[in-house]
């Protein structure tokens, strides 16, 4: 599909000019060769997109080459390669120096949004490696005493009066700790909202609310209150700019630069962050040629510095906890000037859930350390005088930036055993600060460092080096032009690398350059890319946290014929003689792995420790509970479950290999359901994006394949409007292939277009009020001229989910997203348990496996399923089973649930497909036209 036909499907739902930048729609910011080209710019446009209902109009008189091309009321539901794929081609078409995307970032997680939404699950995933739970210092300002601001005061008594400190964030609320008079409202501005007024409208739908109240409290809140800020003489505009810190968008934040510019601010302070901007990178230069102070936050749990604290011009702010020790979650590297508190810093805090009732409480991020460090720049500044910095800023031929960057950094405390290497030349100190005379402070060093460079370098160096390379110029690549879209490409694939960051991606899928950047071929991107390579090509979304459902014991324990087993029973027995039998079991099971020829040493090593290790595992299961288990414990019970209970079958030509059906407990059942076995696998495939494995689909009618919503967003974009169906664009080389390894081309067809879907994007967080379906039109007879299989039954008995009962999925799953197995304890582990239980059963992720199991909650009784459409089970998926089909054990093994979401040793989820029909919600044209028995 051409890039630009996506754009033309956008440009014709466009509502018309609108000038106001809003969040969350479809927009491009245009860099011109020359302010000459501006006039046509608007009619080559509208042939170009053959609509006339864009909106274009410069982003701001103090830049006259860019300009904002937005479409109003087009839902930004474009994933953010096929963006940069649009602007590449734009800049070809149209001849311009630079186009951009706004691809809503989320590089800048923001760990305290966690004291807000702490039951969301990316909330939960990053409390594991990045939040503190250091109890708060009792004095409320110990942050303030850490970079000796009251000291300071003691040397200037004004504390920054006189001082405009700008703020891009998200506004600011009504806050005791926030005296009116310490807003210079009459300068503010809402960018996003259109007008001046800067409020922030504590929106509950959004991550963080009320963050901006935060951050600008620790710059300016006065005296006498529940908190105090280390300049509360100071003026903070607030400048709104963003709904969500952690959504970055590059326009509106160069907007707000710009605005703080033109309002003749002192300092600004941008506690945010994301990938490179080009109208960020220009507004900076006139900011600091304009003679202002100029830091935002180093980042947060991802490990390397982010824009625009990578800009070398940028202060870059990294944090401590209150004994001078990096912050858990801080960014790191060379780009960091200093650093400041970061950990339970003492904020005014204002939530949607507040009632009215604001309250100070500590909260944790480098946004608190780069506001903590604004502050003390107003210091500085209201000490010296502004003039007088200036006169000798010109002196020296620097900017003022550079000026108040050598105090500042040459100033600093050193606490002992300090990196300088990754956390600037130390933490903030005020005092020593306005001691130093202006004409004492030693001249700037330009010199900068590689990352690389540093020693016993990080790993995320790689990924520093690419926005080192974009900030200086380097490596004769036209960085203006990619840039934006390196960083993007460098930023998710170290994310996509690990587990723990995969969370914060910007898109499910694993992203491809635009023809443009291919074409360049950067080296140093191209090492990074290699980061992401082992990791996984689609991210599932995160399912709710939950306690899990299935029964451990139960599963493992020997049975005793006629004996129906409770978790008593269970328990009783391993504790017992029943333990000396299991260990005879999982000797037999272990062995038949062992005799599989392409047995590796390792995975025999790995079974032996299985072995070796289940007295020991077991006791601790029966004693401490599954949670308490070390992670030691954890990969051996979780084998047995998979051995004895929960075992997952390779299917071979319609057949099962791998554990011998005998010696598992499915024995009985599999014999009846095999007469139907070999109709129900060949129905379904591996769906493949450009060879890819992305997910997995089943036939239900002739050229009709089942999967899921958020598989069908990883291989099509839909364009959204208000009140009308999505138009979906398929991308190339979209293929589902039913042969059972997902190899050759002899069983592999052709993804023709996406019929019907659930009518809300799925995102990144499963939400059990939306439809995670979809039904994809697929080629009947492929090039080989082979038949698509017949469609498979699909259960319309309402009643059928709503009964405990055995079940079984059978799909491809693919190499897992995140950790599936993590430590309960959050303690590092050298080696994740789903790598180790890959070595012990010969995993091969992208083939055909079938995994019998219980439905653990039926139709009705899952929290939170307002539809009464969701199903759980316990079936082994493996750590990632996208579009599997759930069956049921009964005539013709009919698919009773479709697969979308799961969390291992928790609970899998499924949408019960009679339940869905049911509900009415997909066109009965497309639903109707499967077979339901």
């Amino acid at each position: 599909m051409n890039s630009l036909d996506i754009l033309r499907a956008v440009a014709a739902a466009s509502q018309g000019q609108d000038l106001v930048l809003r969040p969350g729609i479809v927009r491009f910011q245009l860099e011109l060769r020359s302010v000459d080209e501006a006039a046509s710019l608007r009619p080559r446009l509208v042939a170009l997109l053959e609509a006339d209902g864009l909106s274009l109009a410069p982003l701001d008189s103090l830049l006259p080459t860019f300009y904002v091309l937005q479409f109003p009321g087009v839902a930004r539901t474009i994933a953010p390669d096929r963006l940069f794929a649009i602007a590449d081609a734009l800049v070809e078409r149209l001849g311009l120096a630079s186009c951009t995307p706004d691809i809503g970032s989320t590089l800048y997680a923001e760990p305290d949004a966690r004291l807000l939404r702490d039951q969301a699950p990316e909330s939960v995933v990053v409390d594991q490696y990045c939040w503190s739970n250091a109890g708060a210092p009792a004095d409320p300002r110990w942050s303030v005493a850490a970079v000796r601001a009251p000291a300071a005061w003691a040397i200037s008594p004004k504390k920054g009066d006189g001082v405009l400190v700008a703020q891009p964030d998200t506004g600011i609320a009504p806050h005791p700790d926030l005296d009116p008079t310490a807003l210079r409202l009459d300068l503010a501005s809402d960018i996003i909202g259109g007008d001046s007024d800067p409020t922030d409208p504590l929106d509950p739908s959004v991550p963080n609310p009320g963050h901006g109240t935060a951050t600008g409290s620790v710059v300016i809140s006065r005296e006498g209150g529940g908190m105090v800020g280390t300049a509360p003489g100071a003026s903070l505009v607030p400048i709104r700019c963003i709904e969500d810190v952690k959504i970055f968008d590059g326009t509106p934040v160069a907007a707000a630069i710009l605005h703080a510019v033109k309002v003749k601010a002192d300092v600004i302070t941008m506690s945010l962050g994301g990938i490179y901007s080009r109208s960020i990178d220009e507004a900076l230069q006139v900011a600091v040629d304009a003679g202002i102070i100029v830091m935002a936050a180093a980042g947060n749990c991802v490990g390397f510095v982010v824009y625009p604290a990578s800009d070398h011009r940028v202060i870059a702010v990294a944090g401590v906890d209150s004994q001078d020790r990096p912050w858990r979650g801080t960014s790191y590297g060379v780009g960091v000037s200093v650093s400041a508190p970061a950990e339970n810093v003492y904020v005014a805090r204002r939530t949607p859930q507040d009632g009215g009732h604001p309250e100070v409480s500590g909260g944790q991020g480098t946004s608190f350390a780069v506001a903590t460090t604004a502050g003390v720049a107003a210091l500085w500044v209201a000490h010296f005088g502004r003039e007088a910095i200036r006169a000798e800023a010109a002196r020296r031929r620097i900017s003022v930036q550079e000026l108040f960057r050598a105090a500042l950094q040459d100033t600093a405390r050193r606490p002992p055993r300090w990196n300088s290497w990754l956390y600037g030349t130390g933490v903030v100190n005020a005092e020593a600060l306005l001691a130093r005379p202006i004409a004492a402070i030693p001249d700037p060093e330009f010199a900068p460092t590689a990352p690389e460079a540093v020693p016993n370098a990080p790993p995320s160096a790689a990924v520093a080096q690419v926005f080192e390379a974009v900030d200086r110029g380097s490596d004769g690549v036209d960085w203006k032009r990619f840039g934006a879209e390196a960083t993007f490409l460098a930023a998710d694939a170290w994310r996509r690398s690990s587990a723990e960051r995969s969370v914060l991606v910007e898109t499910p899928v694993r992203p491809l350059p635009s023809p443009g950047l291919a074409a360049a071929t950067p080296a140093v991107l191209q090492r990074t890319l290699a980061l992401g390579r082992g990791g996984a090509e689609l991210v599932d979304p995160l399912p709710p946290p939950g306690r899990s459902e299935r029964h451990t014991e139960i599963m493992i324990a020997p049975k005793v014929a006629g004996q129906e087993s409770s978790a008593e029973s269970a328990r009783a027995s391993l504790q017992g003689r029943g333990l000396r039998d299991l260990q005879d079991e999982v000797e037999k099971l272990l062995a038949a792995l062992d005799a599989d020829p392409d047995t590796t040493p390792e995975s025999a090593g790995a079974r032996r420790d299985v072995l070796n290790g289940t007295e020991s595992a077991v006791r601790a299961l029966t004693s401490l509970g599954e949670a308490n288990l070390t992670p030691e414990a954890r990969v051996t019970i979780e084998a047995i479950v998979r051995l004895k209970g929960r075992p997952a079958f390779k299917v071979m030509d319609g057949k099962l290999s791998g554990l011998p059906l005998e010696l598992t407990e499915w024995h009985g059942l599999m014999l009846a359901a095999e007469p139907f076995l070999g109709k129900l696998c060949v129905a379904v495939g591996r769906i493949d994006l450009d060879g890819a494995h992305i997910g997995t689909g089943f036939v239900v009618d002739d050229g009709l394949v089942m999967t899921n919503r958020h598989v069908a967003e990883a291989i099509a974009d839909a364009i959204v409007v208000p009140g009308a169906a999505p138009r979906w664009f398929l991308r190339d080389n979209v293929t589902i292939n039913f042969d059972d390894r997902g190899r050759g081309d002899a069983k592999r067809f052709n993804v023709k277009s996406i019929l019907a879907a659930g009518d809300t994007p799925i995102g990144r967080r499963v939400d059990f009020a939306h439809l995670d379906m979809a039904l994809l039109e697929v080629e009947t007879t492929n090039k080989a001229g082979a038949a698509l299989p017949a469609r498979h039954p699909l259960v319309g008995d309402l009643q059928e989910a709503a009964s405990p009962q055995s079940i079984a999925v059978i799909g491809y799953p693919a190499r897992p997203d995140q950790q599936a197995l993590d430590d309960l304890s959050g303690k590092e582990t050298p080696e994740t348990i789903g790598q180790r239980l890959a070595a012990i059963f010969g995993l091969d992720y992208g083939r055909k496996y079938f995994s019998p199991g219980e439905l653990n909650l039926v139709t009705g009784k899952v929290d939170g399923d307002a539809r009464r459409w969701i199903i759980t089970h316990d079936a082994t998926t493996l750590a990632g089973c996208s579009g599997s089909a759930v069956i049921r054990f009964g005539d013709k093994l009919p698919v009773l649930g479709l697969h979308f979401a799961g969390r291992p040793m928790t609970a899998n989820y499924a949408h019960a497909l009679a339940a869905v029909r049911d509900a009415d919600v997909l066109p009965a044209g497309v639903f109707d036209r499967p077979k339901w028995v």
